[in-house]
C-alpha cells in the first residue's frame, strides 16, 4: 500500500503590506527629488529674474543719468529749462514724478536722429484709471523752438517694469533737496532720480535703483560735469 502524503508548496513574493510600505518609500524617494529639482529651477529662474531687473535698470539710468549730466540752460534765460513736478501723494505711495528738461545728448527712440542735437524731453509715468502704473514714458521734441501742441505729442513707452519714478532737485544755492523744481531761475545742481523697477511675476517684489547726475552749475559751454556712478538699492 503506497501512501502519499500532504506536499506544502514554498510560494514566492510581497505580501500587500510589503508592497504598500515599498510603494510609499518610493514616492517618498520621488517627491523628494523632484522636490530639490523644482526649488533648484525656482531659485534659477528667480536669479534670472533679478539679472534681467537690474540690467533693465542699469540701462534705463545711464541713459537718464547721461541726458540730464548734458542738460542745457540756455543763456539769458529767465527761467530754468529744467520743471520737476512731484506727484500729489504720501511717501510711502509709489511715485509719479514728471520731469521735462532740455539735453543735448538725446539718442531718439522715434526717428534716426543724431546725439548733440538739442531735444526737450519729457519723462513721466502714466497709469491706468483705476491708478495701477502703465509703464515710464518718454516724450521728445527735437524742435523746443517750435512746439507741438501737447495733444499732438507721441508718448514712447520706455519700459513697462516700472512702476514708480521719483526725483529730488539739489538747490545750488541753499544746498538743500527738493521734491520739486518749479518756477526757478536756474536749473538744479543736481537730480537724483529714484525708478521702483518690478518683474513681469505678480506676487514678485519691486526692486529700488537710484542714480544722482551732477548738472552744469553754470550755462554755455565749457562747463565742466560730473557724473555719480549709479547706485542700485532693493
Amino acid at each position: 500500500m503506497i501512501r502519499t502524503g500532504s506536499r506544502t508548496t514554498g510560494r514566492t513574493g510581497f505580501t500587500l503590506i510589503e508592497a504598500t510600505v515599498a510603494t510609499v518609500m518610493l514616492m517618498i524617494v520621488i517627491s523628494s527629488i523632484y522636490g530639490t529639482f523644482r526649488a533648484a529651477n525656482v531659485s534659477m529662474a528667480r536669479m534670472e529674474e533679478r539679472a534681467d531687473v537690474y540690467q533693465t535698470a542699469r540701462v534705463l539710468l545711464d541713459q537718464i543719468n547721461t541726458e540730464l549730466c548734458s542738460a542745457y540752460q540756455p543763456s539769458g534765460a529767465e527761467k530754468s529749462s529744467l520743471i520737476g513736478e512731484d506727484t500729489p501723494a504720501s511717501e510711502s505711495a509709489p511715485q509719479y514724478d514728471k520731469i521735462t528738461f532740455l539735453t543735448t545728448a538725446r539718442h531718439s527712440l522715434s526717428r534716426a536722429e543724431a546725439a548733440g542735437e538739442l531735444c526737450q524731453i519729457t519723462y513721466r509715468m502714466e497709469s491706468t484709471p483705476d491708478g495701477k502704473p502703465v509703464g515710464l514714458f518718454v516724450e521728445e521734441d527735437f524742435r523746443p523752438g517750435l512746439s507741438l501742441p501737447t495733444a499732438e505729442r507721441r508718448a514712447i513707452e520706455v519700459s513697462n517694469m516700472v512702476v514708480g519714478f521719483n526725483c529730488r532737485y539739489l538747490d545750488g544755492q541753499t544746498g538743500e533737496w527738493c521734491t520739486d523744481w518749479m518756477d526757478r531761475t536756474e536749473i538744479p545742481k543736481a537730480v537724483r532720480v529714484e525708478l521702483l523697477v518690478k518683474p513681469e511675476r505678480k506676487d514678485a517684489k519691486p526692486i529700488l535703483v537710484a542714480t544722482t547726475a551732477n548738472l552744469a552749475i553754470s550755462s554755455g559751454p565749457g562747463t565742466e560735469q560730473a557724473v555719480e556712478e549709479e547706485k542700485v538699492e532693493e
